[in-house]
């Protein structure tokens, strides 16, 4: 038997209350970590975070007064399962699903979801249409038969600006050089949330593919000028205005170890000696076979 811990935010980071809930599954894997649940006006908003060999990786459900809308959806199928009866637990029906990238920890759980519209940048559609089975291949050595067999693409475009669901409005920014070629991020205005995802990690080690860390700074840099009450990334718990700050701070590092690092050992012990405390040191395992090869 699995347990999610369940966290309740009320209006402010600093109070929070826990409470563990028994799930039932049949998964192998390890169980399917925590589930954040953010209460806003006319808006709740659930963030399901993997455990440690899914990366952390988030998916989010904006839960309206009549509808859910699901962000990302999960890497390896227990979880990806988990995570949809998760959203049918809430008795309301998915009106969409939003890939906001093409790395394949936010889209192979899309198998789940095939009932649904799913959405996505053209530039991101494109790149799991053209790149999914390749992923896929990549890594059916390591994980077998728990991740997906087969391409479930978005087949809805979003085009950046605002929309309206459920009253709800939601604004879609394209975001370009940071962690992935194309990011989707989006704001909810009046619930002053920023849905970030890969653009910053909170308190996990970061994946790496590039040595060029300025546009990714700028757009971070960008952000911090604005007021949000709660940042959601793509890894690592629900948080505040911080996140954008500490991420920031990390890829300044981040920048240094690359100088200074030939390979992933030299690069880990740079980014784990400054950041002990941060979970998830396997990305930057990953990170080296990009930067490094291998």
């Amino acid at each position: 038997m699995n347990r999610y811990r369940v966290r309740l935010h009320s209006g402010s980071m600093t109070s929070l209350t826990a409470e563990e809930t028994a799930r039932k599954t049949a998964v192998v894997l390890p169980a399917a970590g925590v589930v954040t649940v953010i209460p806003r006006e006319n808006l709740r908003i659930h963030t399901c975070e993997a455990p440690e060999m899914a990366v952390y990786v988030n998916s989010h459900i904006l839960e309206t007064e009549n509808s859910l809308i699901v962000v990302d959806t999960q890497f390896l199928r227990p979880h990806a399962e988990e995570f949809r009866r998760y959203a049918e637990s809430l008795a309301k029906p998915i009106v969409r699903v939003i890939i906001t990238h093409s790395h394949p920890d936010h889209w192979f759980g899309c198998e789940y979801f095939r009932d649904v519209p799913i959405h996505a940048l053209a530039e991101v559609a494109d790149g799991i249409v053209g790149g999914g089975e390749a992923m896929i291949q990549g890594y059916a050595p390591i994980f077998s038969d728990a991740i997906t067999e087969t391409v479930t693409a978005p087949e809805h475009i979003i085009r950046p600006g605002t929309e309206t669901i459920d009253g709800v409005a939601l604004a879609y920014e394209k975001v370009e050089g940071a962690e992935a070629g194309v990011n989707l991020v989006i704001e909810l205005p009046e619930s002053r949330v920023l849905l970030a995802q890969d653009m910053v990690y909170n308190r996990v080690h970061v994946f790496l593919q590039q040595k060029e860390m300025g546009p990714w700074l700028a757009h971070l840099r960008r952000y911090l000028e604005k007021e949000h009450d709660f940042v959601l990334g793509g890894h690592g718990l629900p948080s505040n205005m911080q996140a954008l700050a500490d991420m920031a701070g990390y890829l300044e590092d981040a920048k240094s170890a690359l100088m200074e690092s030939n390979d992933v050992e030299s690069l880990k012990k740079h980014l784990v000696g400054k950041y002990p405390f941060y979970r998830g040191e396997m990305l930057l395992d990953i990170s080296g076979r990009y930067l490094y090869g291998g």
